[in-house]
């Protein structure tokens, strides 16, 4: 299913208009709304919507007044600079004014769309008539069924260069798996900062998982994450609609940054999740600074998860502890992949000062900048 984008600066219609997608079976996640003509056109450049439902009386900018011919000016940006937007496959135009529709009737009718009045029901059933077909255009299309799918997220400051690692080494082993992996730009460390980056991704993400699972029905997925991964994957999950149909056998999060408290209980029974692999490197003091520094991170990837199903595992190393060239992958995810029970391992060697050290650590209640961080840090890397 696509996304839809309203643009309509009257919140109560922006509503009836909503509602009506909602009866049409169009998750929440899917539908963005903006009120003016500059955050529609902001959001076409990087965005791919089915529809846009357009008011025609709309102000150019957020807070701006309202000009009748808004909606106009939109459509004509998305003809005359096609380059620059992705343009959606259908625009609905929408209009409480006689005089607007009259007016401006033929503009939409030159592009084949269609221009409603707002205050009859005729564009309702127009809408409901437009989402019924995009499902069925949708469905039509071949789709494999009963599939092994190994699909892998990457982590930030990187490209992803193991998830091609991963596949070799999969295929070598056994090539009747299909292999998806999903990459994003390259995400810096003070991106990882600010949600509105976090969420683009996992959005994306989000969407990417949906379209594999209508691709892929009753197929069995095989999921890997590594670092800022592990957490978009874990909330584009947590996003998807009700309506989508995944099955997960296993889940590995490697190098996590999520909260060693999350609960996946949830998520366990709604996919059917066989397994959870938690892959710690019991070195990673990566991990320090989204415990620290992110407030809804933590440092799962270094301590572990508690209190949950989770098979927490432990190895020599740092962040990228599964890069060594010793077949890492080969020795310790294939079999986990393939086989029904993947072995525990725990390579940690603590003393008596490592242990009160990892309990420091672990509180947050030692500021990331205060003295006492500091010299905690300091001796741990001494030792």
């Amino acid at each position: 299913m696509g996304k839809y984008l309203i643009v309509e600066d009257n919140l109560d219609k922006f509503e009836e208009i909503k509602c009506e997608l909602l009866k049409g079976n169009i998750s929440n996640n899917h539908i963005k709304h903006v009120v003016s003509v500059n955050e529609a056109t902001t959001l076409l450049k990087s965005n791919i919507y089915s529809m846009v439902v357009l008011d025609l009386n709309l102000p150019m900018t957020r807070k701006g007044k309202p000009v009748e011919n808004g909606g106009i000016t939109l459509l004509s940006k998305l003809k005359g600079s096609s380059n620059k937007y992705n343009l959606p496959q259908q625009i609905i135009g929408l209009t409480s004014y006689e005089n607007l529709k009259k007016e401006q009737s033929s503009e939409f009718e030159s592009l084949c769309f269609s221009l409603y009045d707002f205050e009859l029901s005729d564009w309702k059933v127009a809408l409901q008539n437009k989402i019924a077909w995009e499902v069925s255009s949708s469905t039509s299309k071949p789709r494999i069924t009963g599939k092994d799918i190994i699909f892998s997220v990457h982590g930030i400051r990187t490209l992803g260069h193991w998830q091609n690692k991963l596949e070799s080494s999969v295929k070598n082993h056994n090539d009747e798996p299909l292999v998806e992996k999903y990459r994003y730009n390259y995400f810096s460390a003070i991106q990882l900062l600010f949600p509105r980056y976090r969420d683009k991704v996992i959005n994306d993400l989000s969407d990417k998982i949906e379209k594999l699972a209508e691709k892929y029905p009753d197929s069995n997925f095989v999921v890997f994450s590594h670092s800022f991964g592990t957490y978009a994957i874990v909330k584009a999950l947590e996003k998807l609609s009700v309506s989508c149909e995944l099955k997960i056998d296993k889940l590995f999060l490697v190098s996590s940054v999520m909260k060693s408290e999350y609960c996946f209980e949830k998520m366990i029974k709604r996919f059917s999740i066989n397994k959870i692999y938690n892959e710690c490197g019991y070195n990673d003091t990566v991990l320090l600074l989204s415990h620290y520094m992110c407030v809804d991170m933590g440092m799962a990837g270094r301590s572990g998860f508690i209190g949950t199903s989770v098979i927490n595992r432990f190895y020599k190393g740092g962040h990228d502890f599964f890069n060594r060239d010793d077949g890492f992958i080969d020795e310790y995810w294939l079999p986990a992949i393939f086989e029904s029970e993947g072995q525990q391992y725990d390579e940690r060697k603590f003393s008596c000062l490592r242990e009160n050290i990892e309990i420091l650590l672990y509180t947050r209640h030692i500021p990331v900048l205060s003295v006492v961080f500091l010299s905690v840090l300091t001796i741990y890397l001494l030792f």
